[in-house]
């Protein structure tokens, strides 16, 4: 009877849409509405159900919610999260699983699983009199950097850096931006006014106005509480010019930089200015250089060229050793985001993990101790310099101290806080069958390793790990959280990613 009632669960949540916003594994455009960030994390779902309608997605919520059907919902698929069809899974999939777990899985009454996608809302509507913007849940910012600067030029909101985000994952995640070392994070109360959401029961909300308790689980919670269709968010004045791009140095000039960089985060108070510094190699478009990559600049300067290059800007990277600028030019927000198009290329193609320890000093010696943290990780299996990263995130003290006090979001921050980028991924073939666990030890060794004695303990919420204790994150305010889960969603149904009333991360997250 149980391979029976699967199927017909399935068929009564297709005739809740028309067709054209349902996705099979037959059809060419599943691949592209399924495929998570990581090869590792694609569980193969029986199908992805995109509702572009409000009544359609109300539908489809009370339905999943309610039904044998274990479900993700997602939008862009940065956040790897995916569902699985257990019987579609081999061994190639899952790596760390043999042929034979696999077949004990199949046997078991497993219903066929579901991606419920927020990527058909696409409505934008920026009111010039409010100086607010309210979006779909389906955009990732690079298509609303477009859609501002040709209905709101001269605006800007806090937006992710990296084009292929999801609008919504981002803000519930925390969420950062070239514009948080002026205005905050994204899930900040200033910057994230509202959300529209749909209710386990098919009743849909704006948090805000309606229960401001969700609101603030929705500002860094993780989400979980509901199914986000639509975003307001404040817009700032803002220049449509900026400078910015990128300049590279060799491994021989790191203990400048590394000095550099240092000097530069004790004198740097300046909102405009920011800079990220990470290692050459195919994330940015350049040939792998082994466990000893050169250093790239992300320069940021929202004064122009003029005061990038002087000594109140980047004078002193553009004379370091062997500096070569790549594409430092005076450039729109968009053009500007656009530098980060190239890791979009690693979607569906790589294995891939991140994790995001913040540090509160960037001491001489960091990006020695950066670099070697990644040096030794590429020892652990060569493959990983083919798609690994560490990203200095250098931040000034808006970015996590622009909320009224800790208790103001979900996701408590304070203090001068710099986040570390960590990604270490490869190309699948050939990679060994303990690369999770290989790249898991790096991560967990790695704040120890950086910051040593100073080490905050914290992480930022958008990349976590099972190993990470939820406690510890969301601090303060986590049994507020958990009991908002219980009364949100009574069932435990919204589930991947922060799992708050199983006091754990489930890999793949809404982003």
């Amino acid at each position: 009877m149980g391979s029976i009632a699967m199927p017909s669960s399935v068929d009564k949540l297709r005739s809740l849409l028309p067709a054209s916003e349902v996705f099979e594994q037959h059809q060419p455009e599943y691949k592209k509405q399924s495929e998570p960030w990581s090869v590792h994390a694609n569980q193969h779902p029986k199908v992805v159900v995109q509702p572009t309608t409000l009544e359609g997605m109300q539908k489809v919520v009370k339905y999943l919610y309610n039904s044998d059907l274990d479900f993700a919902v997602r939008n862009t698929g940065t956040g790897s999260v995916s569902a699985k069809d257990v019987r579609n899974l081999t061994a190639q999939h899952v790596p760390d699983r043999d042929a034979s777990q696999l077949d004990a899985e199949r046997t078991r009454s497993y219903p066929k699983e579901v991606i419920l996608s927020t990527h058909g809302f696409k409505s934008f509507n920026f009111d010039r009199a409010t100086q607010t913007v309210t979006l779909g849940s389906g955009f990732d910012w690079g298509e609303i950097d477009k859609l501002m600067e040709e209905h709101a030029p001269g605006y800007a909101v806090v937006g992710a850096r990296c084009p292929w985000v999801g609008v919504a994952g981002s803000a519930l995640v925390g969420g950062l931006s070239w514009l948080s070392h002026e205005f905050g994070m994204i899930s900040d109360p200033q910057n994230f006014l509202d959300a529209q959401v749909v209710l386990h029961n098919g009743k849909v909300v704006w948090a805000a106005q309606d229960d401001p308790d969700l609101m603030w689980a929705c500002r860094g919670g993780g989400g979980n509480y509901g199914v986000l269709t639509a975003l307001k968010f404040q817009a700032y004045p803002y220049p449509e010019k900026v400078f910015g791009g990128v300049l590279t140095v060799p491994y021989s000039s790191l203990q400048q930089c590394s000095k550099g960089v240092s000097a530069m985060a004790a004198r740097t108070s300046d909102p405009k200015v920011a800079m990220h510094v990470i290692n050459q190699g195919p994330s940015m478009g350049m040939p792998e250089q082994g466990g000893k990559p050169g250093i790239a600049f992300m320069l940021y300067d929202a004064r122009g060229e003029e005061h990038a290059r002087s000594e109140d800007g980047f004078a002193w990277v553009f004379e370091l050793p062997g500096a070569q600028e790549i594409s430092c030019a005076t450039c729109t927000l968009q053009q500007m985001h656009a530098v980060a198009e190239t890791f979009r290329d690693w979607q569906g193609n790589n294995l891939f993990w991140l994790c995001a320890p913040l540090v509160s000093d960037l001491d001489e010696e960091f990006m020695l101790r950066a670099w070697k943290w990644y040096e030794d990780s590429v020892k652990e299996y060569a493959g990983l310099g083919s798609g690994s990263i560490v990203l200095i995130e250098y931040m000034q003290l808006n970015a996590f101290n622009s909320s009224p006090s800790r208790t103001s979001t979900a996701w408590p921050h304070s203090g001068r806080r710099h986040v570390m980028q960590l990604a270490l991924g490869c190309s699948p073939e050939g990679a060994p069958s303990n690369l999770k666990e290989i790249v898991m030890k790096r991560f967990q060794v790695a704040e120890d390793e950086l910051a040593g004695s100073k080490k905050t303990g914290e992480y930022h919420a958008g990349f976590l790990h099972e190993w990470n204790d939820l406690k510890q994150v969301y601090g303060e305010n986590y049994e507020r959280l958990r009991e908002l889960k219980k009364r949100f969603d009574p069932r435990n149904r919204f589930n991947k990613g922060v799992d708050l009333l199983g006091g754990k991360i489930s890999e793949g997250a809404t982003l």
